[in-house]
């Protein structure tokens, strides 16, 4: 999302490629996550062609920016 907003569905298709295929995210571990961070008011909902796009907001994109160096991707952790 730091990227550029994304639904579900991207979001889970966008981790899947980033990972090889490693990892594969349901929408029972994305949804709730993506729920949790909108009630934090690190990410936004919006309405994009009948979907909701998720993009991070001033705060979250901050935290990033913040923590840029300490974030690694999971997939990242788990290949090591």
């Amino acid at each position: 999302m730091a990227e550029e907003p994304r639904n579900g569905y991207q979001i889970m298709q966008e981790i899947e490629q980033r990972s090889a295929g490693v990892w594969r995210p349901s929408p029972g571990s994305v949804y709730p996550a993506l729920a949790q961070l909108e009630d934090e008011g690190l990410v936004r909902v919006e309405e994009r062609d009948g979907r909701r796009s998720y993009g991070l907001t001033a705060p979250g994109r901050a935290y990033v920016e913040e923590r840029r160096d300490d974030l690694t991707a999971p997939w990242e952790e788990m290949s090591n």
